[in-house]
């Protein structure tokens, strides 16, 4: 009867051994696991910096693009100024012409001159007003893509935040196993 009692707690005890190993395996695993998810975390803190770094680079952008934008509306209000000039220039031009028609002889020689200054003053305004069209498209374009790039970031962000609150309830979920 002794043997068999002790044949018993020999067994409960190899029993609880094989339990004890299985626990130990498990406990290893488990920390295998959090070390990798550790490095995940790691991982996605350095996306998160890249994030961070390249969310600078675009207000810097952005801010460059405003001086530029500051600097084309100075040059368009400059050019409205010249412009209004231009226009009372022509004006008294048109009234210096009307005088001098009535100057046969002295007329003929006069009004060649700032027939041709108008005509270059036209070409002049024709193409700072291109050259204005050219830099709004310019400046159109730099907007779009970086409207696309801030979505574009916004995605990846959405993303790592997304990802870190499933790591996170892993995490929870193996917190909670464990204990």
């Amino acid at each position: 009867m002794d043997e068999t009692v002790l044949q018993q707690v020999l067994d409960k005890l190899g029993n609880i051994e094989g339990t004890l190993h299985n626990l130990v395996e498990g406990q290893k695993r488990l920390e295998e696991e959090q070390l990798t998810i550790r490095k995940e975390q790691q991982i996605i803190r350095q996306e998160q910096q890249a994030i961070r770094q390249e969310q600078q680079t675009i207000r810097q952008e952005q801010q460059t693009i405003r001086r530029e934008q500051q600097i084309l509306l100075q040059g368009q209000k400059r050019l409205e100024e010249e412009q209004a000039f231009l226009q009372s220039g022509l004006k008294e031009l048109n009234e210096l012409m009307t005088a001098l028609l009535h100057r046969q002889d002295e007329t003929d020689a006069k009004l060649e001159a700032p027939a041709t200054d108008v005509h270059s003053i036209h070409g002049e305004i024709a193409s700072l007003k291109q050259g204005l069209h050219e830099l709004e498209e310019k400046v159109d374009s730099h907007y779009h893509q970086l409207n696309e790039r801030l979505d574009n970031i916004q995605l990846d962000v959405d993303f790592a935040v997304h990802k870190t609150t499933a790591n996170e309830r892993e995490l929870y979920k193996i917190k909670n196993r464990l204990f």
